[in-house]
C-alpha cells in the first residue's frame, strides 16, 4: 500500500472518510466533497492508489481533478480541452440469491468481485468510457488510455457541439422560412379578400351607374329624399365600405 502520506490531499480526505463509512449493497460508497469511489472494503487501497496515480498524471499535464457540489451530491470532475467530465471509480459486484427466508427482507448477497472499473459517466455514446481490470492488463496498467479516452471524449463533444450548433442554426433557418412563407400567406389570403371586395364594390358602383340612368330615363330627375334618392345614397356608402382603395 502507498505511503498515505504521499497522497493528493483530495485522495487523503476521501480515504479518511470511507474508511469511517458503511457497507452499502457490499461496497464503500463516497459522500460530499470526496472523489466518486464505490468499492469493497479489500479493494479500497487500491481504489485510492489508483485515483491518486490518476490525479498526478492528469496535474502532470495541467489538468486539475475538482470535486462539484450540485444538489447535495459531489461529482469528480476533470475538464480536458474545455469539456467537462465526470469520473468515478468502482467495482463490481456478484450478486447471488440467497435461500428463501420468508423473515429476511432482502433476499440477495451483494459480493465485490475484486474487478475496478473507471469510467468517464458522462461521455458521448460512441466513446469509450469504461476502463476495466482484465486478465492481461490491470486497471494501474491503464492510466495512460484513460487519460488519452478523456481527449477522444472531449475531441468528440466538441464535434457534436457543433453539429448540435448546425442543426440549431438550420433549425432556425427553416423556422425563419417557415416564418415568411406563413406571413406570405397571409399577405396574400388578405390581398385576394381586398381584391374581391374592390371588385365588389365596382360591381356595385357600376350597378348603381345603370340604376340611375334606369331611373331618370323613366321618371325623369331623382327628387331628394325619395326612396331611390335614399337607396342610392345607402348604396353608394356600401360600395365605399367595400373599397379598400376608400381607405388610402
Amino acid at each position: 500500500m502507498k505511503n498515505t502520506l504521499n497522497y493528493h490531499p483530495i485522495v487523503e480526505k476521501t480515504r479518511k472518510s470511507l474508511n469511517r463509512s458503511h457497507l452499502d449493497k457490499g461496497c464503500i460508497n463516497s459522500g460530499r466533497g470526496e472523489l466518486n469511489i464505490r468499492v469493497g472494503p479489500n479493494s479500497l487501497d487500491r481504489a485510492l492508489n489508483i485515483m491518486d496515480s490518476l490525479i498526478n498524471k492528469l496535474a502532470e499535464k495541467g489538468i486539475e481533478v475538482a470535486i462539484k457540489e450540485k444538489d447535495y451530491k459531489s461529482t469528480t470532475c476533470v475538464t480536458v480541452s474545455g469539456e467537462t467530465f465526470a469520473i468515478d471509480i468502482y467495482e463490481k459486484i456478484n450478486i447471488i440469491k440467497k435461500e428463501e427466508d420468508k423473515y429476511s427482507f432482502d433476499r440477495y448477497d451483494y459480493i465485490p468481485n475484486g474487478k475496478l472499473v473507471l469510467r468517464i459517466k458522462d461521455a458521448p455514446t460512441d466513446i469509450q468510457s469504461e476502463w476495466t481490470d482484465g486478465k492481461r492488463k490491470k486497471l494501474e496498467d491503464q492510466m495512460d488510455s484513460f487519460i488519452e479516452g478523456l481527449y477522444k471524449a472531449a475531441d468528440r463533444e466538441k464535434e457534436l457541439e457543433r453539429k448540435r450548433q448546425e442543426w440549431h442554426e438550420e433549425y432556425l433557418k427553416k423556422e425563419e422560412d417557415r416564418k415568411t412563407e406563413e406571413q406570405e400567406r397571409e399577405r396574400f389570403k388578405i390581398l385576394e379578400k381586398e381584391a374581391l371586395s374592390w371588385h365588389t364594390s365596382k360591381i356595385i358602383r357600376d350597378y348603381i351607374e345603370d340604376a340611375t340612368k334606369a331611373y331618370t330615363q323613366k321618371h325623369g330627375n331623382i327628387k331628394p329624399g325619395s326612396e331611390f334618392d335614399k337607396w342610392k345614397t345607402w348604396a353608394s356608402e356600401q360600395a365605399n365600405r367595400l373599397d379598400p382603395l376608400s381607405k388610402i
